[in-house]
């Protein structure tokens, strides 16, 4: 394999995110910083034959981490890679004794076997759109921090003690100091605790931003005396089948990794080599002309969205561009006696006036939900494949650290608290609701909160429970499509969870199938959605919503035995495997009623 020579060498590489602007950086090191690693993230670096790669903030938990094997193969041609005060430090102590360079305390710290855990330097952030701003403190911060504060008379070392205690026991995104003090406040050490507070706002220590800051200078330092050997001498690459299989795929017959620095067929160039694991964590090894873009956003809890795609994208609908329907009719709540007349017509209904008197209309919004729900957990859907019409995983995020997601600055993040059972998770907000006249005679009902910006609910149907769509802030376009329309919506096979979902990316055509109807609900105004209708939901800007589902009052579904056996097969299957999976979710963070 050919090696770095001085005067082949690319600008460095560096892999940075919450720890360090960018910005920043680049008054301390000119280099190409790229968003934070991920597995085949220094594989491709590497490629490139950069004159050093440094490793500061990676991905972990929704995608997988930045490989080991990858690091000793850009060491492997000769590549000097550095590591520092998080992802990089975690990697760089492991990988000592094979030439990667650690920098900085806190990678010394883990080389000395003092720190252990991967949640010391774990952190809650802003997408990419927000600049990777931290929404937590990583615990490596607050044992640095409170370490100074005993220096400086601030507490004494018993107090800082149980303070770095109770911020561990802490979920790393809920690591700040306003909760680790609010915890402290009542406790014997009250006084100490009030003077650190009045410390903190200047005596705070960023100790991952002081090691990045370092591995900066060490690399400029290294590349102005004129670059040099590798820390040790390049040891041999053993390329296993592990190593073919998941980062070099079959993409290029014949051919030896890093052969040559350009891109395989079938990946953008300096882009991933096919056959890197999907966005949703499983291995999609040896397919041909499919690339997986670098991480453009992250999650708001520290972990990518990945978009992953074929070569070429299918065509994205034109501004400006309705998909052509009918309307759906409008009727006043004063015209529906009870829930019977609602079911009878089997059709959408758009209902007004069915929420006059709900004080939720008045009051929720971003602030009212943090005051009154700030600290509770809640099941967010996040999307790791950068689109709604992909496949979501749950994490569970305290309401605050939502809110902060929800209203950073730049294009929204893939994220939504879609279809959370308000009364058992947010019974704050059951007093601002009340039930719709319209649903008098409804057998027992289930109600669902959603709050999210510019959200999207994929294209599915209820096969067993009917909805009321109640809009709360903002306004949702609704797509609905009759039940005989089912045939050109291209729904998942029955023996999938997501049964009752269309494989349909309405995002990428400019003319839908069939024959829809469409709405626009607004707050105050509800949706009728009848059994079996499928329905796809755009909410533009910040909305939020609850929903009333119910089965038939009349016990009948009114449609073919096809259709209901399809429901009733889909529904086991669901039953059987997910929902064992998200009660034991629930149960494990702590989510159930």
């Amino acid at each position: 394999m050919g090696r770095v020579s001085a005067d082949t060498r690319r600008p460095p590489v560096v892999f940075l995110g919450p720890t360090l602007p960018a910005e920043e950086a680049a008054r301390i090191l000119p280099a190409d910083y790229r968003p934070p690693a991920e597995l085949g993230s220094v594989y491709r670096a590497a490629r490139e034959r950069p004159a050093a790669i440094g490793i500061v903030d990676g991905y972990f938990e929704r995608v997988p981490a930045v490989w080991h094997k990858e690091i000793l193969y850009a060491l492997s041609l000769g590549i000097r890679v550095y590591g520092a005060a998080s992802m990089g430090a975690l990697r760089a102590a492991e990988l000592a004794a094979f030439g990667m360079i650690p920098v900085g305390e806190v990678a010394e710290q883990y080389r000395l076997g003092l720190l252990t855990d991967d949640d010391e330097v774990a952190v809650l952030h802003a997408p990419a759109q927000g600049g990777y701003r931290p929404m937590s403190e990583p615990m490596v911060n607050i044992r640095a921090t409170l370490s100074a504060a005993v220096r400086e008379a601030v507490i004494d070392e018993d107090v800082a003690a149980v303070l770095a205690a109770r911020a561990k026991d802490l979920y790393y995104p809920d690591r700040d100091w306003a909760a680790l003090l609010d915890v402290a406040a009542g406790s014997e050490a009250a006084a100490q605790v009030a003077r650190l507070r009045a410390w903190l706002p200047t005596g705070t220590v960023d100790q991952k931003r002081l090691d990045a800051e370092r591995l900066l200078a060490e690399m400029r330092r290294w590349l102005e005396a004129g670059g040099g050997s590798p820390a040790t001498p390049p040891r041999p690459f053993e390329q296993t089948e592990n190593w073919r299989e998941l980062v070099v795929g079959d993409a290029t017959p014949g051919a030896t990794p890093g052969a040559t620095p350009g891109a395989a067929p079938g990946a953008a160039p300096g882009g991933p080599p096919p056959g890197a694991a999907g966005g949703d964590g499983r291995v999609a090894g040896g397919r041909r002309g499919q690339g997986r873009e670098e991480s453009g956003a992250v999650n708001g809890d520290g972990r990518p969205m990945i978009s992953e795609r074929p070569e070429e994208s299918a065509p994205r609908r034109p501004a400006g561009t309705v998909i052509r329907a009918a309307e759906v009719p409008r009727r006043h709540v004063t015209d529906i006696a009870d829930v019977l007349e609602l079911e009878r017509g089997r059709r959408p209904v758009l209902i007004e006036g069915a929420l006059d008197g709900w004080p939720a209309l008045d009051r929720w919004n971003p602030d009212y939900f943090r005051e009154k729900a700030g600290g509770t957990r809640v099941p967010v859907e996040f999307y790791p494949s950068g689109s709604y019409y992909g496949s979501w995983v749950q994490a569970p995020l305290r309401m605050d650290r939502y809110l902060d997601i929800l209203t950073s600055p730049g294009e929204a993040e893939r994220c939504y608290l879609a279809q959370v059972p308000l009364l058992d998770l947010l019974p704050e907000l059951a007093d601002d609701l009340s039930v719709p006249g319209c649903l008098s005679g409804a057998p027992e009902l289930g109600l669902a909160f959603f709050l999210g910006r510019d959200t999207v609910t994929a294209l599915h149907y209820h096969s067993n429970e009917q909805a009321l769509l109640c809009q709360v802030s903002g306004a949702k376009e609704v797509l609905l499509y009759p039940p005989e329309d089912h045939r050109f919506l291209n729904f998942h096979p029955w023996y999938s969870y997501r049964f009752n979902f269309s494989r349909i990316d309405f995002s990428a055509v400019s003319d839908g199938p069939g024959s829809p109807v469409r709405c626009t609900v607004r707050a105050g105004e509800v949706l009728y959605i009848p059994l079996y209708w499928g329905h796809l939901v755009e909410g533009p800007g910040t909305t939020s919503s609850v929903t009333f589902f119910w089965q038939p009052t009349t016990g009948r579904t009114w449609r073919s035995p096809g259709m209901r056996l399809r429901a009733a097969v889909g529904g086991a299957v669901r039953r059987r495997f997910v929902s064992p999976f998200s009660e034991t979710f629930n149960r494990r963070f702590g989510l159930g009623g």
